[in-house]
């Protein structure tokens, strides 16, 4: 714990030192010849390091019919390679191949055929696939690339699955880096998807689990009403459909395509040498092929030009959502629309430019929740996600007190024209842009946010971008406010959702 406290106590004092210097971090760059980018933070100190490696990946560069691909994939990366994970490869190909014949078989007679195929023929080579799925279990080895960073000083052993990135991570004693690139680079060029089928398996039973959450699936139909045409329709976890379809031949080309070092930034913050990061990273990664450009998504979300509500109910606490269309990250009007979310919503939580959620000092909790006392909680958020943005309003009416969802929205409507005519107060916004600066330099309070924060951003914007987005939620004046106010919040760029709890379902 001592030695934790140190390193924290260096950190603590770099971000000081990064706030005297304007946000100036310390970043050094390196592109290898394939196009993969290293990041260095060196903070000396306690001789641990961050070592994150993202890829430019998520469920939006997925198509119908393999949604849920980019979530998979994450789990089976964590099934070795043809040199982890296996004591006789040639032998546990030889198994994997026949299995992967065999569930194309099924595929085929089961999912490609209108009466669901031949039943006789299914079962048959289904016992075929659990006969061969017990003789390779003999080659497997359960979690290798686990025990070979546990048993070298690693911890935080992760990995993550979003809309737009694909993230792996561990920590590591600074002398073991070579070790984390050597097992990476392996994972990238020769990820081997042994156990595909029973892996997805339990996918889809995450994705059951998750069905069983009161409110998930009206929750992903609103998703899925908002954004009708980009491939933010749907969520991380995929279809159910999609999920049972898809096939190890579709997982290879995803991997193919989009785990490439042109499609990866890795980051390593800690008491490193950067030559030596530099020297490592070109002995392992340098040695990987560029893969094909990894073109951006094509459907952007279209104008709305018509107000959408949505109606359900279930075993969920009654609620209503009311989301609008803004622009993507990057965008103008971002910021504003940061400062209009933390001064409705208040002590968000969030990175800075993602503003406001629920809190008790926001215009909304004041006036709903304990003036009016129509509310169980109240929040505003504005999410700016790299191809569309969304500004939501969420709340929970005061059941006890006979409160219908259709009174608050009246309520938030009505503090919304208010805003539109009359902005905010000078105070509402220096507030706002304090707690900006704040959530700023508390997302940077650990090596492993530090590594985040500037590994994600450098995949979209570049990593400068999240520094210099900080001075524009400085720049924001009250006429920004009652401009974005008036330009989004408009009933034809909206969606209201409404769920009532019903019990007994």
């Amino acid at each position: 714990m001592k030695r934790t406290f140190s390193f924290l106590a260096v950190f603590i004092g770099l971000i000081s030192l990064i706030v005297a210097a304007e946000l100036k971090l310390d970043v050094k760059e390196h592109v290898l010849s394939n196009g993969m980018k290293i990041l260095m933070i060196a903070m000396p100190g306690v001789p641990r390091t961050v070592c994150h490696i993202y890829y430019k990946v998520g469920s939006i560069n997925e198509h119908p019919g393999i949604t849920g691909i980019a979530h998979v994939h994450e789990h089976m990366m964590f099934k070795g390679t043809k040199i982890t994970g296996v004591t006789d490869f040639e032998a546990d190909d030889a198994i994997n191949g026949k299995i992967n014949e065999l569930m194309d078989k099924i595929y085929r007679e089961k999912f490609w055929k209108a009466d669901g195929g031949d039943k006789e023929k299914i079962a048959e080579w289904q016992k075929e696939v659990d006969t061969l799925i017990q003789q390779q279990k003999k080659y497997i080895v359960k979690d290798e690339l686990w025990e070979l960073y546990m048993k070298n000083g690693g911890t935080g052993l992760n990995a993550s699955t979003s809309n737009e990135v694909t993230g792996y991570y561990v920590t590591l004693p600074s002398n073991k880096i070579e070790l984390q690139m050597l097992l990476e680079s392996d994972r990238m060029q020769s990820a081997y998807f042994r156990e595909f089928y029973s892996e997805k398996d339990v996918v889809m039973e995450e994705r059951r689990l998750s069905e069983n959450r009161p409110g998930f699936l009206f929750d992903e139909q609103v998703n899925a009403a908002f954004y009708s045409a980009s491939p933010y329709h749907w969520v991380v976890l995929g279809w159910m459909d999609d999920l049972k379809k898809f096939t190890a031949e579709d997982m290879r080309a995803f991997h193919d395509r989009y785990y490439v070092p042109n499609n990866a930034v890795a980051i390593y913050v800690g008491d490193i040498n950067p030559e030596n990061i530099i020297s490592l990273a070109e002995k392992y990664f340098g040695r990987i092929p560029k893969g094909p450009d990894v073109e951006p998504i094509r459907t952007y979300e279209p104008e709305q030009y018509s107000e959408k509500r949505l109606y359900g109910e279930g075993p969920a606490p009654t609620s209503i959502q009311m989301m609008f269309h803004t622009p993507p990250d990057g965008y103008p009007d971002r910021a504003a629309l940061a400062v209009l979310a933390d001064v409705l919503g208040s002590g968000g939580g969030r990175f800075f430019m993602r503003g406001g959620m629920g809190g008790g000092t926001g215009r909304l909790y004041k006036a709903l929740v304990k003036e009016k006392q129509l509310a169980v909680n109240v929040s505003a958020m504005s999410r700016p996600q790299w191809y569309v943005g969304l500004f939501r309003f969420s709340a929970t009416p005061r059941i006890d007190k006979g409160v219908q969802p259709e009174v608050l929205e009246k309520e938030i409507w009505a503090e919304v024209e208010k805003i539109k005519k009359d902005g905010v107060t000078e105070e509402e916004i220096e507030k706002a842009k304090n707690r900006s600066e704040a959530m700023f330099l508390r997302s940077l309070q650990s090596p492993m946010g530090l590594a985040m924060q500037v590994g994600q951003a450098e995949l979209h914007r570049g990593w400068k971008a999240f520094v210099t987005d900080l001075e524009d939620i400085k720049k924001v004046t009250n006429e920004d406010v009652k401009r974005v106010a008036a330009k989004y919040f408009v009933k034809n760029n909206s969606l209201t959702a409404i769920y009532t709890r019903k019990m007994g379902r």
